[in-house]
């Protein structure tokens, strides 16, 4: 339980908002367990899963790592005799669904903490939070982040990756994405930072946004949805705000479709098609407007 609990205080400083722990404790339970690696398991898995996964799940696993997952590389001193670096990757979220999925793909065991907590100013509204979690580490830590970064955009993510691993791996050049690769990357981004709307009564419209800190980012969002799905967006500030590091923008971008205006149509499409978006929450806002619109 320690090292759960390590990993996720770990993943709150890495957080632009990180939560307040009032009570300075959280309540840890195992959901889902998974044994211990082993060489002769872990042999078994990696044959297993690099014939089962392809470049779809990668790219959709990239969506989340690049939104809400997280790559650490720490010094762990709390075995005093024997310290050590270890490594981890995986998700924290309050949607147990998608943390779930990456447990059950990834074999890896399923936690949730729950802690109470304060919203950011100026609100300071105290609740109680529930983070589920699912982490790798050991052989397969350093497997799963050497398939996943060639699909990796944003920088500090690959930066903590390449750190992860001790080296900079290649990079997919976005001339070379497919179509459908991008359709996974953006339904996955989309479900970890983005919000999804579908507004109307009479006239339905649907209005998904990614919102990020990092302009550059959401750039080469906009560039590579343009350039392989002809996807029309906006993007542009939406707030500042105060973090410990200080003055910080937040910026967003959209992607709109209606009736009267359906040039982004056939990417809302894929999006509802099996195996593309992992949050049930966020598809139903989709398969609204599609059944409205269709």
């Amino acid at each position: 339980m320690q090292k759960v609990l390590g990993c996720f205080q770990e993943r709150l400083a890495y957080s632009e908002k990180p939560m307040e722990n009032l009570a300075g404790e959280k309540e840890v339970t195992v959901l889902i367990k998974y044994p211990t690696q082993t060489k002769k398991g872990n042999k078994v898995f990696f044959e297993k899963k690099d014939q089962e996964l392809t470049n779809l799940d990668w790219a959709k696993w990239a969506g989340w790592s690049d939104t809400d997952g997280y790559f650490t590389t720490f010094f762990n001193s709390y075995n005093m005799k024997k310290p050590y670096w270890e490594r981890k990757a995986g998700l924290s979220l309050k949607d147990r669904q998608p943390v779930e999925l990456f447990s059950k793909t990834f074999e890896t065991s399923l936690a949730h903490q729950i802690f109470k907590t304060i919203t950011p100013k100026p609100y300071r509204k105290e609740y109680t939070a529930t983070i589920y979690i699912a982490q790798l580490r050991g052989k397969k830590v350093r497997w799963f982040t050497e398939n996943i970064y060639p699909y990796l955009i944003k920088q500090e993510k690959k930066d903590y990756a390449a750190k992860l691993l001790g080296y900079r791996p290649k990079s997919k050049d976005f001339i070379t994405w497919t179509v459908d690769e991008v359709i996974h990357y953006l339904a996955t981004a989309m479900e970890g930072d983005g919000h999804c709307r579908c507004r109307g009564k009479n006239t339905k419209c649907i209005d998904v946004e990614i919102q990020s800190s990092d302009v550059q980012y959401l750039s080469d969002l906009k560039y590579i949805a343009n350039n392989k799905l002809g996807l029309i967006s906006t993007l542009r500030e939406c707030a500042t705000y105060k973090t410990q590091e200080g003055i910080k923008t937040k910026y967003r971008l959209g992607i709109f479709c209606s009736r009267r205006n359906p040039n982004n149509l056939s990417f809302f499409q894929s999006l509802v098609k099996d195996g593309v978006m992992t949050l049930n929450r966020k598809k139903q806002k989709v398969q609204e407007f599609m059944d409205y619109i269709l």
